[in-house]
């Protein structure tokens, strides 16, 4: 891919102004909203959102298949409490997630997978693999790299400041 100057005035972004910081976030939030609404094409056919996806991602391989709590969740995913209450019910309506009470807090829940969402997220994975990798095929092969440490160091600087 070669290096192209994007005209990002139609989206309020302005370059000539000098602020990086804002150039930066604006069209790292466009950039996010492409992806996520390729991601979400993609799955749509599968009753799925991105967000019920990485729930059932979440719920297949974190801590050794034993689940994850519902708090946790909401963490993770970036969304409200009541979010994930009704995205966790509907997950729970379509068999895909289980949601115990965990015997060692018994105000917190437990979500866990079951074979009938492992099942989906193995028919969905080849294909939805396949999207995320020619998503970043847009970037210059040999950008990836320093691509990927700058955003890894970037989210553990913003999550030191919680």
């Amino acid at each position: 891919m070669e290096t192209k100057n994007t005209n990002l005035r139609p989206y309020g972004i302005n370059p000539a102004k000098g602020r990086r910081y804002e150039n930066i976030i604006y069209v790292l939030a466009l950039v996010y909203n492409l992806l996520q609404a390729r991601v979400e094409k993609y799955l749509l056919p599968h009753g799925l959102s991105a967000v019920q996806f990485n729930l059932l991602m979440l719920a297949a391989y974190q801590n050794n298949g034993n689940g994850i709590s519902q708090v946790e969740l909401s963490k993770r995913l970036i969304a409200s409490a009541s979010n994930i209450t009704k995205l966790v019910e509907k997950s729970v309506r379509g068999g895909w997630i289980t949601r115990r009470t965990n015997p060692h807090s018994r105000r917190e829940n437990i979500i866990c997978i079951t074979p009938q969402g492992q099942a989906l997220i193995d028919k969905v994975w080849p294909e939805y693999d396949k999207l995320v990798r020619g998503l970043t095929e847009k970037i210059p092969a040999q950008s990836r790299p320093q691509m990927e440490q700058i955003l890894r160091d970037w989210f553990g600087a913003l999550q030191e400041e919680k």
